[in-house]
Parts: structure tokens; sequence; C-alpha cells
């Protein structure tokens, strides 16, 4: 990971709190991130851009992760993470570090610090090692992996309707 990403320490004091992320606005199994809707008294942030890749290093078994899809700053408890974009596309990184292999490297082999709380090692976790086609088989792959993507947001949304739907259908049959 190290040779084809770096690790983002930039610090900004411009804190916009629409962009703001933390690890409590960060959805657990990958699932990204909700709106901030809290206040910070940090004068500065860490800044992410477009493309780079957010990872929550407080309890990272919670797979709390995003590709970031705007520009925005983030608390230091949030790594950031960005592509070479001439050797890896960010998607392609961004699918090759959302899998249980990476969460256990994190976990068992990079070296995590607390009980309670554990944190990843900063300086371990870029030593995670990716298999790394090239950039036009990772266009291909990403690809195929949005459609899947579609298809699990739709059946999500489609559960998600199906109590509701069964409400009405008992409310008008069930009187």
């Amino acid at each position: 990971m190290k040779d084809i990403s770096e690790y983002i320490t930039e610090r900004t004091n411009n804190i916009d709190l629409a962009s703001y992320i933390t690890t409590d606005n960060m959805l657990q199994n990958f699932e990204g991130v909700k709106a901030f809707t809290g206040k910070t008294e940090a004068e500065s942030a860490v800044a992410y851009r477009k493309g780079d890749i957010l990872l929550s290093n407080i309890r990272p078994y919670l797979k709390k992760m995003w590709l970031a899809d705007k520009n925005g700053s983030c608390s230091p408890d949030v790594l950031v993470f960005r592509s070479d974009t001439s050797k890896v596309s960010p998607e392609f990184l961004y699918y090759s570090l959302r899998r249980d292999d990476f969460i256990d490297f994190i976990m068992h082999n990079a070296g995590t610090k607390g009980i309670k709380m554990p944190r990843g090692n900063k300086e371990e976790i870029p030593n995670y090692s990716i298999s790394l086609p090239s950039l036009d088989q990772q266009a291909i792959l990403v690809t195929e992996i949005r459609k899947y993507e579609e298809k699990i947001s739709d059946a999500r949304l489609s559960i998600a309707s199906c109590p509701s739907r069964k409400q009405a259908i008992l409310d008008n049959y069930l009187k």
C-alpha cells in the first residue's frame, strides 16, 4: 500500500461542518458516512480530497471506511490515504481495502494499541499488500463491482420498504 498511496496528515483551519468527518459519523461495516450533527472545538483538522480513503483508526474492527465523494476535513482519529493515480485508481484501492482481510491485518499484524478502544498502528497500516493489476484491468474490475453495489443498494431499499408495505396490507385487510 505504501508504494501506491500516501498517508495524508496535511492540516487545515477551514472546518466546514457539512463535510466534517469523525469516527462518530462514519458508519460501521463499510457503509460510508452520515451527516455530522455535532459541534467541534477543534481549530484545525486533517484535510481530505475527493477520492481519498478515510479510515476510522479507533476500533478498526467496526469497519468504518469511506471513499470521499467531496473535499473536506476530518478529526485526527480518522486516517486519510490518497492514491497515486499513476499506479492505482482510488476506487480500486478502496475496494481492495474494503475487506475483512485488511481489517484483520490492522487488528493482528499491524498491531493495535489499547484494549477497550484499540487504535491501529499508523506506521504499520501502509505495509498492507494488495494485488495490483494494470490500470485498465482495475477499471474493468471497478465497473463490475459498481454493478453489484447498485444491486445491493436496490435490494436494501426494497428490504427497508417491506415493513411499511406489510403494515399497509394488515391495516387494509384486518380492520
